[in-house]
């Protein structure tokens, strides 16, 4: 977010604006994931790659569970008409928070990032669904709409990704600043 004059009617008028693409903070990648040791026939052995995967598994299954929440409690039926649609906002929403954890949260989403992101979800399947209504009865109206809810849902996706970055360069600062109160004194003497 970053504080712009306004322009047009709104000339001088300080503003609050989602970054453009352009300007969006690079973010952290994920660190590597753990690997497992596995014997000769393919079972895992016990180790500390096996109890990091093991507790990233339960983390991730935690955390669907709570991104599940996040598009609202009703549930199309089979057989109505959004159904699909719906199912597209859950599949595209995991994907997303997927993809932004691995390349610019540090293998994190935050809570705010992940409702953002949400939204988006529910907002490009809601103008899927009024662009198919609006393009099969020739409703302009139904397509504006979705054109707009579209719009938002771009919007709401650069705001995603601008907040999922500054908390994880937040995490790695707070982090570094941590080991600097964890690293011995140096000997006296050293610089």
């Amino acid at each position: 977010m970053t504080l712009r004059s306004g322009h047009g009617n709104g000339a001088g008028v300080p503003r609050v604006e989602v970054l453009p693409v352009d300007e969006l903070p690079a973010g952290v990648p994920a660190p590597p994931r753990p690997v497992p040791v596995r014997d000769d026939a393919g079972r895992f052995v016990p180790g500390a790659g096996t109890s990091a995967l093991a507790r990233e598994g339960a983390r991730a299954a935690q955390e669907s569970r709570q991104l599940g929440r996040l598009l609202g409690l009703w549930e199309a039926p089979e057989g109505h008409a959004y159904a699909p649609y719906a199912r597209l906002a859950r599949e595209w929403r995991d994907d997303h928070v997927a993809e932004l954890a691995a390349t610019v949260g540090g293998g994190k989403v935050g809570p705010g990032p992940a409702s953002v992101i949400s939204s988006a979800a529910l907002q490009m399947a809601a103008s899927r669904w009024l662009s198919d209504i609006g393009a099969e009865q020739g409703d302009a109206k139904a397509l504006l709409a979705a054109s707009k809810l579209a719009d938002s849902s771009r919007q709401n996706l650069l705001a995603a990704h601008e907040l999922c970055a500054k908390e994880a360069l937040a995490r790695q600062s707070k982090a570094n600043g941590l080991d600097r109160w964890r690293r011995p004194d140096p000997p006296e003497g050293t610089p």
